[in-house]
């Protein structure tokens, strides 16, 4: 190949063509030399190339997000909206107002449902005072409830004392007649025993021929009308026996049916006090409602589009609060052509576009969930970083951040936008050159 030509004398080659004698030339040694060169690099190339490897890295986009969900305020009811006291990103701890609705119908219902429950209990204070027979006392001269209840308790007591006495007066009416019928019998009883011994005297009389037998009918007409009053006697005693039994009897009944009634509504009335108090604890509940609060440490992510005086529908969305209490976590969208390669546990470099890394260095993260399923892209998403291609959801968790800031300004919060490096492994330099040449023969020479 670099076999010399053979020499031939100067005399000659001086009379030769100027083509023949560029021919017939000897290379210079340097040529030889960088030839040489030349191809050993090649081949040392070819030869680094085959056994270097480097890191295969995927590229996603996305954001930090919170491992709690999101925290959406709404209005228990429909309202209107009387105060606003935050606005987007603020911070609020727990229990901070984020705003105030009106209050004017929650807390109609709850004057209205007190005002239930304290007449409820003024009538179950009074039945109460009717069934232990105590005194009902009025604690408060301006409760109109209880004035009013003092004289129902009144009347009622007027009327049952009366109608007691007059039970107790039928009572004693009935004894006093029971009595005096039965001393008139003991009466009746020794006179009809004189008339029956009379009777026998005289008719002993009779049939020895020494009285009379008008005397004789006499003494029998005395016995018969002693007999008769007996029977009357008796039959009165009987009579106001009965009437002593049914007065006692009504007496009874009446005082079990006042109680009774009583009890009836007691029960009525603590049941609904009971019902009142439940409705009053959720007409109170509204009422706290109506001052949105922040259930937890927070910064405000959305307002929703609503002025002071605008009405807020019941169950609508009015504030987006992103908890501070949670881990944070990065959320990724991976293309579908890199997702084979992403597997949980891999390495991640995270960087955020809020702090240049080139200034203040990156976090380290490991991959921990990949979506087993692709999501589409949304429509109405902005942007340069706008996909138009199916993609999949990659967490990955946060485990060493530490930038290069001052401790006062790293805060890193939810919805930072940060770009996710993933180390899926290593692959040759050499395959960089050889997997588009067999990617290009396998595609080519062929129908489309």
């Amino acid at each position: 190949m670099f076999r010399s030509a053979p020499r031939r004398p100067r005399v000659i080659t001086e009379f030769q063509p100027d083509a023949i004698e560029v021919e017939q030339r000897v290379p210079a040694k340097v040529a030889h030399v960088t030839l040489f060169l030349v191809v050993a690099l090649i081949a040392v190339a070819v030869a680094w190339a085959s056994v270097s490897q480097v890191d295969m890295i995927v590229t996603a986009q996305g954001k930090l997000i919170t491992t709690r969900p999101n925290l959406v305020v709404q209005p228990l009811e429909t309202s209107v909206i009387r105060e606003i006291h935050v606005k987007a990103g603020d911070r609020v701890k727990r229990g901070d107002l984020l705003a105030t609705l009106d209050p004017t119908f929650s807390q109609a219902d709850v004057d209205q449902l007190r005002i239930r429950v304290a007449a409820f209990e003024a009538a179950i204070a009074r039945l109460r005072a009717e069934l232990d027979g105590t005194e009902f006392i009025v604690t408060s001269a301006s409760n109109k409830d209880e004035q009013l209840q003092h004289k129902l308790f009144l009347q009622r007591s007027t009327t049952y004392d009366a109608q007691l006495r007059n039970f107790k007066a039928q009572i004693a009416s009935a004894q006093a007649n029971v009595r005096t019928a039965q001393n008139e019998e003991a009466v009746l009883v020794q006179r009809l025993e004189t008339m029956h011994s009379i009777e026998t005297m005289r008719s002993a009389l009779m049939a020895k021929q020494v009285g009379s037998q008008l005397n004789l009918l006499l003494s029998r007409d005395a016995r018969l009308e002693v007999e008769s009053n007996l029977a009357r006697v008796r039959g009165s005693i009987e009579d106001n026996s009965h009437r002593l039994e049914k007065a006692l009897a009504d007496q009874k009944v009446f005082a079990e049916d006042f109680r009774r009634t009583a009890y009836q509504d007691l029960v009525e009335a603590t049941g609904k006090r009971d019902g009142a108090l439940e409705e009053l604890k959720k007409a109170e509940l509204r009422r706290q409602l109506i001052v949105l609060k922040s259930p937890a440490e927070a910064v405000v992510l959305e307002i929703a589009s609503r002025t002071v005086g605008s009405v807020v529908r019941e169950a609508e969305t009015l504030f987006v609060l992103v908890r501070q209490d949670g881990q944070l976590q990065a959320e990724v969208n991976v293309e579908g052509r890199d997702v084979g390669q992403v597997a949980v546990g891999q390495p991640v470099r995270l960087k955020f576009e809020a702090f240049p890394f080139q200034k203040y260095g990156t976090a380290v993260g490991e991959v921990r969930v990949v979506s087993e399923d692709s999501f589409s892209p949304d429509p109405k998403a902005e942007g340069v970083r706008r996909t138009t291609a199916p993609y999949y959801r990659v967490l990955v968790d946060l485990q060493d951040v530490h930038l290069r800031l001052r401790p006062e300004r790293v805060q890193l919060i939810p919805g930072m936008a940060v770009t996710a490096e993933m180390k899926v492994g290593r692959r040759s330099v050499i395959s960089y050159f050889l997997y588009p040449l067999l990617r290009g023969l396998d595609e080519s020479i062929r129908e489309p």
